[in-house]
């Protein structure tokens, strides 16, 4: 399998995306295993994720049966994971267990201990994949592929906070720094830093810079060569940046009314936004980024 990530927005061409099913319904069960409690990132939605308010299968499938169908009708070639290969509360966002750059994949180390098997899930797909061609942080080094953001085709933002750490971002810097990349740390206060920021194709950041407080001015001044999309905190608190660029011109959105305003601003940009009712995913913490694994794009001129 040849794996090609330059940035966030060239033309997909292949991904791994999430699963509705099987899905964890025994609230005993999770809250047993849930000892990771002191991870549930402090945001709006905390009190539910401690409620063990989750989404149903009813509710998961056809919605990523809808997400499916757009993404292969502009010739993207969809790969499941397996989900009978190992067990967490759920297989809904896959781009949290690993996450390429150029022509690497990198495996996630994951700080809430019950999904960290989950790359079991995903298994045979790495089978394909030259084994040189994968690497994994040492111990310790907490990374998670929503905190990666590729900013440019030489340009890596790595989120801090209580997903990945520092050691995660020393690791991906040592590692990338000798190809040619400038890895920069970004604090931010969410589940993963593509819950507050996202590069769209046509030079523009969909951002809620209040997530992003305590950062240097080297880091804004860096931000601030695009041009911002500003998200609100209801608009961020619903996933409005957590989109999913199909090519530089196209991205998936949720259709929900928190987003109505920033899809449309989107829009006005000169972008094709298509809308998909997701709810299950977003209930969860996640949107269209969390539920893909993105494993090639293309070359764009």
């Amino acid at each position: 399998m040849t794996l090609s990530i330059e940035d966030e927005f060239s033309t997909l061409r292949r991904v791994i995306v999430g699963l509705g099913s099987p899905y964890q319904t025994d609230k005993e069960q999770i809250a047993s295993e849930m000892s990771e409690f002191p991870f549930v990132p402090n945001t709006d939605r905390k009190p539910e994720v401690l409620a063990l308010t989750y989404p149903t299968e009813e509710i998961l499938l056809p919605e990523y049966a809808g997400y499916v169908d757009v993404l292969e009708s502009y010739g993207v070639e969809v790969l499941r994971a397996d989900p009978a290969a190992a067990y967490s509360f759920d297989y809904t966002c896959p781009r949290d267990i690993g996450f390429v750059i150029g022509d690497i994949f990198f495996v996630a180390n994951m700080a809430v201990p019950s999904r960290a098997n989950e790359i079991r899930t995903v298994q045979h797909l790495l089978a394909e994949i030259d084994p040189p061609k994968i690497v994994q942080p040492p111990a310790g080094a907490l990374l998670e592929g929503g905190d990666v953001i590729l900013l440019d085709a030489k340009t890596i933002l790595v989120g801090i906070n209580q997903r990945s750490n520092h050691e995660g971002f020393t690791f991906l810097n040592d590692y990338l720094t000798p190809l040619g990349y400038q890895v920069l740390p970004i604090k931010h206060n969410q589940l993963h830093l593509d819950c507050c920021l996202n590069p769209l194709g046509r030079g523009h950041l969909l951002i809620h810079p209040e997530s992003l407080q305590g950062n240097d001015n080297a880091i804004w001044r860096r931000l601030g060569s695009l041009s911002w999309i500003r998200v609100d905190a209801v608009e961020r608190e619903h996933l409005a940046t957590n989109v999913l660029s199909i090519n530089p011109d196209t991205i998936i959105a949720r259709n929900h009314v928190a987003c109505t305003r920033v899809n449309q601003a989107i829009r006005d940009l000169g972008y094709r936004v298509e809308e998909i009712g997701f709810d299950g995913v977003p209930a969860t913490g996640g949107s269209f980024r969390c539920a893909s694994l993105v494993l090639g794009r293309a070359v764009e001129d």
